[in-house]
């Protein structure tokens, strides 16, 4: 099996053999934790990450300490675009959404082969334009939609980066993500729970009727999945034994 494939990230895997052969050796395959800030508001940081599995929450802090996702990374792109479009440090915060495995690499190592070649900036420009689509996209859905419609694309989008239906997260953690009311979360999760499409129980919550769940959200779920299908298909799993390090 090809190793770039297996991998489990859409960019490592679509990258040119060469530079896959050069990253590889910078490979560290580690565990992140629910909760693990990866990068702080006006920090400098020197790894990106690549999720194989964790998905990971780019959040806008207030000076009041409000909190807003302005877009998710899992298993389609990187954790620490920016750095690359030399941008750093960043405003905003990246913290682990959902546990798992990332590959890190050194910023140094990814930088060189970006600067150097076309055929990485371009697979970089692209995931950077479904992310801006992402922000964009979530802003209009903040204005024109419901706490309910909101909840739904959020669990979609998810579900779309993670093989489990489970999502290990309580009412006030999606409210800190969509930037509402614990109050209107909890109503928009009654209101699925009483149609059938999740259950809660203890800050775990399932989906049991995903195709519900998609009728339920609003078309900005629709815009969005058009432009992450592509990346967002699931690699092979990858057989090869790696010692894995959390952080």
């Amino acid at each position: 099996m090809n190793l770039r494939q297996a991998c489990g990230n859409h960019i490592l895997s679509s990258i040119p053999e060469s530079v896959y052969e050069t990253w590889q050796a910078h490979f560290e395959h580690v565990h992140l934790p629910q909760g693990k800030v990866l990068h702080e508001p006006g920090k400098s940081v020197a790894h990106v990450y690549f999720p194989t599995s964790a998905i990971v929450s780019w959040i806008y802090v207030l000076e009041n300490g409000a909190t807003t996702e302005v877009a998710m990374t899992g298993r389609e792109g990187v954790v620490g675009l920016y750095l690359l479009l030399g941008n750093d440090p960043t405003p905003n915060q990246a913290v682990v959404q959902t546990a798992g495995m990332a590959i890190r690499i050194r910023l140094s190592v990814v930088l060189n082969s970006f600067n150097e070649g076309q055929a990485v900036q371009r697979l970089f420009l692209r995931f950077a334009y479904a992310l801006i689509n992402q922000m964009g996209q979530g802003n209009v859905c903040r204005q024109h939609h419901s706490v309910e419609q909101q909840l739904c694309r959020m669990l979609l989008m998810i579900m779309d980066r993670q093989d489990s239906l489970h999502v290990h997260k309580t009412h006030e953690a999606f409210s800190n993500l969509l930037g509402v009311r614990r109050e209107a979360v909890s109503l928009a999760a009654a209101r699925l729970m009483q149609d059938g499409l999740i259950s809660y129980s203890r800050g775990r919550m399932e989906v049991l009727n995903r195709q519900g769940l998609q009728q339920q959200a609003c078309e900005c779920y629709g815009v969005l999945r058009q432009q992450y299908l592509p990346m967002l298909q699931k690699s092979p799993p990858n057989d090869t034994a790696t010692q894995t390090e959390t952080i």
